[in-house]
């Protein structure tokens, strides 16, 4: 067997995947729950339909310690994620161990982030807000960035296994954001992410943009986010 496994997740038919191309040194995994889905390169993990296919994916997605056994080194990406060169040309060139995945363009805090699921109906307000509450609660001061999380290298280090395991404690209590727990993860369990800019990343693993699924969340309700922001104006900043 491998010792590197590139892997992706695609519950409730969110993205196409494209066919994989095969480089030495690794194995290629796609957990879906699609029952008779074939794709060219990647050997198929079968899941079970489940009423939360969004909460399924993530929960795939971050424990890559208890989903991918037998191997020493990881690279997760997402369903719409396709890989342009030799995944160890990357490897080589940025990565040293641990946890390493993508800074954010364009913002810098959970503050910011929240703002934008809710402009983009990406989830509950009630959500958005509950791990907002819950990172100023836990102390944090929103000031370790904010990640892109379409691609994550991981080894099977302690450390990541202890990032892992707070990423999914706060994941199950708040938003289905995973960009929303990251970064509060990393503080509550003080394992560091590492992160380089998109732009490199871009050179080796591409985005196709779109989804088969919009994940548009309160539909036809008027002003849903009214008073959200009034009640967490101050966090972060006390």
């Amino acid at each position: 067997m491998s010792k590197k496994l590139i892997y992706s997740v695609v519950t409730n038919q969110y993205d196409t995947i494209k066919p994989v191309k095969h480089f030495p040194g690794f194995d290629y995994w796609l957990f879906t729950d699609q029952g008779n889905l074939k794709v060219d390169g990647w050997e198929v993990k079968p899941l079970p339909k489940s009423s939360n296919p969004i909460k399924q994916q993530r929960l795939v997605k971050i424990n890559s310690i208890e989903n991918t056994p037998g191997y020493e080194l990881t690279l997760y990406m997402d369903g719409n994620m396709e890989i342009l060169e030799n995944p160890q040309l990357f490897l080589d060139r940025f990565y040293t161990g641990g946890f390493l995945t993508c800074e954010h363009p364009k913002r810098s805090t959970l503050k910011e982030e929240g703002k934008e699921i809710l402009r983009k109906k990406k989830d509950l307000p009630e959500n958005v807000e509950k791990a907002l509450s819950y990172a100023f609660e836990m102390g944090y001061q929103d000031d370790l960035g904010l990640f892109e999380t379409m691609v994550v290298v991981r080894d099977k280090s302690p450390e990541v296994k202890k990032l892992e395991e707070k990423w999914t404690e706060i994941f199950n209590r708040n938003s289905h954001r995973d960009q929303l727990s990251l970064p509060l993860a990393s503080f509550l369990s003080q394992v560091k992410v590492h992160a380089i800019p998109r732009a490199e990343l871009f050179k080796y693993i591409k985005r196709n943009r779109g989804h088969n699924v919009s994940l548009k969340f309160f539909k036809g309700q008027k002003n849903p986010t009214q008073g959200i922001w009034a009640r967490i104006a101050n966090f972060f900043t006390k």
